[in-house]
């Protein structure tokens, strides 16, 4: 498993109204073994966009604690409703495991559907991409 006092950095998306255009900020909060809050990071990303990937890159890259980082969490694989995270090119970047962690298991089919529908559905690839859900 992990040693006691590995840093990992968390990331989530705060508050954003959907399918309005505008930004959404992305937080990163590192944590050393659970215990200690050392840092926080923070980026914004398009909603409904396709940067949080290279925002994402970026923050991690120009943060102080880059070289100590041993894995990264996600709450879900999108922020700002469907900028989709590409999680193969965020670890081969930053060389930092990514986890992808859920409250309940996906609708794909409703995912698919409404990518459809608001014409992005280049993005489910995206979510294919990422690989099974356990």
């Amino acid at each position: 498993m992990f040693k006691k006092e590995i840093r990992i950095l968390g990331i989530d998306d705060g508050f954003f109204t959907k399918f309005k255009k505008g930004n959404v900020l992305i937080v990163g909060v590192v944590f050393r073994g659970g215990s200690f809050m050392d840092g926080i990071l923070s980026t914004k990303a398009a909603v409904d966009g396709t940067d949080a990937t290279s925002e994402i890159i970026s923050m991690i890259s120009h943060s102080k604690f880059r070289t100590q980082l041993k894995v990264i969490l996600l709450n879900g694989i999108a922020v700002g409703g469907f900028n989709v995270i590409d999680i193969k090119q965020l670890h081969k970047e930053t060389r930092i495991p990514v986890m992808v962690v859920i409250r309940k298991y996906p609708d794909f089919g409703k995912i698919r559907e409404t990518l459809v529908k608001l014409g992005k559905e280049d993005r489910y690839k995206l979510i294919q991409k990422a690989g099974t859900v356990h």
